[in-house]
């Protein structure tokens, strides 16, 4: 588990050195590899933080240097909330679908209800249940009540509970077809399920 520093000027040092390693990286090779994952550590310092103008800043940082990245549950789910704060709802919620399909148990186990292993194709460690245990605990006691419920509220919407309950079919599906055909077939349908959720 990542541990985040106990002040917030560790927190912004923290995140200056990992600015700086970015900048070094251009600067030696054109390009960032981040091969260490340092992109994504950045959105839970932030919130914690909860320094808004620093948060859409590295928002949009990331969106241009990453822009087909495909993310990781905790990144994911600081970034909706930082974005719900920041007072986007809609993209918000949206991304808040990327964290629900990027870890089907993320959601259910931060609202404290019943998880259970699901017998489904899982494609990463990032998509098992104990990998929930990888949230930071001072990201936890980050998030308010008010975040919360609307965590709540978007999780048990009909809109998610219809693309979650279709895309938990697809991949439990998927863990026992072999036929490439349908195997792509399911895939792609899965894919649509989240395109389907933006407003």
């Amino acid at each position: 588990m990542f541990i985040i520093p106990d002040t917030d000027k560790k927190i912004r040092a923290k995140i200056s050195s990992y600015k700086s390693a970015f900048n070094r990286e251009i600067r030696d090779y054109g390009c960032i590899s981040d091969g260490y994952g340092k992109r994504y550590l950045i959105f839970p310092l932030l919130l914690v933080l909860n320094d808004m103008k620093k948060a859409e800043q590295h928002i949009q940082w990331h969106d241009s240097h990453f822009p087909d990245d495909m993310g990781e549950p905790v990144q994911m789910l600081c970034r909706s909330i930082l974005t719900f704060r920041i007072g986007d709802i809609n993209k918000a919620s949206y991304e808040l679908a990327e964290t629900m399909f990027s870890n089907v148990y993320l959601l259910p186990w931060l609202l404290d209800e019943k998880v259970e292993p699901i017998d489904m194709c899982h494609l990463t460690n990032f998509s098992l249940l104990e990998y929930c245990e990888e949230v930071p605990h001072r990201v936890l006691e980050s998030i308010s009540e008010q975040e919360l419920e609307w965590i709540y509220s978007c999780y048990h919407s009909e809109a998610f509970v219809k693309a979650r309950t279709r895309y938990i079919e697809i991949y439990t599906r998927l863990k026992h077809v072999s036929e490439m055909d349908e195997r792509v077939k399911l895939s792609d349908e899965a894919e649509k399920l989240l395109s389907a959720l933006k407003v």
